[in-house]
């Protein structure tokens, strides 16, 4: 949605009540959840009351919103800036909220995108690149593989498709393999550099081929510049957030993923559905 767009719709309260409501992200209340009853209404600035026993309640009841404390205009606008990837300070300066609450809705959009990638199941198939990085921790000491204090990530990329990211606990081969075996169709042709890990792909059903970066990048249709190129792309957009906890990171990593993935994209509508869709496991997680 273009800003000129979301700013008529944000403009006028009554319209962004119906707009979220029609998104499933607020609820359409037909009935007092105190009494049952089914004579409601809206009263006054987004409160629902119960002309049976009288109660009031605010729209957001229920809602992934219900303990967000940002007007709801404001909550649309955070949105289009968090697709925008703005980091949560300087959001929250130019809509003039609280920084810890506009890290809250932040958190609850990047739980959002994590249940979604958690729940997919499909393989990648085809032509497909794997390879490892590392993230975090310090430059001093040995870096790449086995470096340490920094957090291991496995990488695999379909050729003209999506990549797929995960946390790992080291990269040999047991590791490595048997997320191989989970996210890629058997029979696909699998491109890897020369490490030892990936030795058993062939035994696995995979076509593999390999690149040896001590003498070149590229040998034809062999290479894995598509993968490594993804681990470019989410340490420079790392890199603005100047520092990211542990406990966050998989977090920030599989929004990367699903940013990567819908690069051709606009995202707007689709963080809405997510929020629709996982809003309470993550409002609660």
């Amino acid at each position: 949605m273009a800003m000129w767009d979301l700013a008529r719709v944000v403009g006028h309260e009554k319209e962004t009540v119906v707009y979220l409501q029609r998104r499933g992200i607020l609820k359409e209340f037909e009935h007092c959840p105190y009494c049952g009853g089914g004579r409601v209404g809206g009263v006054r600035r987004n409160k629902v009351k119960c002309y049976g026993c009288g109660r009031e309640w605010s729209v957001k009841r229920g809602s992934v919103l219900e303990n967000i404390k940002i007007p709801l205009g404001k909550v649309l606008l955070a949105v289009k800036l968090f697709e925008m990837e703005l980091p949560a300070l300087r959001a929250s300066r130019q809509l003039g909220v609280a920084y810890k609450t506009m890290l809250k809705l932040y958190d609850v959009l990047r739980r959002c995108i994590y249940c979604e990638l958690e729940g997919k199941s499909d393989c990648l198939r085809g032509e497909v690149e794997m390879d490892e990085s590392y993230f975090g921790g310090t430059r001093k000491g040995k870096r790449g593989r086995g470096a340490a204090n920094k957090i291991p990530v496995f990488g695999i990329l379909e050729r003209q498709g999506k990549v797929r990211v995960e946390i790992v606990e080291d990269v040999t081969a047991q590791t490595l393999l048997k997320l191989a075996l989970k996210k890629v169709k058997r029979g696909s042709l699998i491109y890897t550099d020369r490490y030892r890990s990936y030795d058993g792909l062939v035994a696995l059903g995979f076509r593999h081929e390999r690149i040896d970066h001590s003498l070149r990048f590229a040998n034809g249709r062999v290479y894995i510049n598509g993968i490594e190129g993804f681990w470019s792309y989410a340490k420079e957009r790392l890199a603005k957030y100047h520092g990211v906890s542990k406990e966050k990171f998989v977090l920030y990593l599989k929004e990367l993923e699903y940013r990567y993935n819908m690069r051709s994209s606009e995202i707007f509508q689709n963080l809405l559905e997510l929020l629709a869709k996982h809003g309470r496991v993550a409002r609660n997680a």
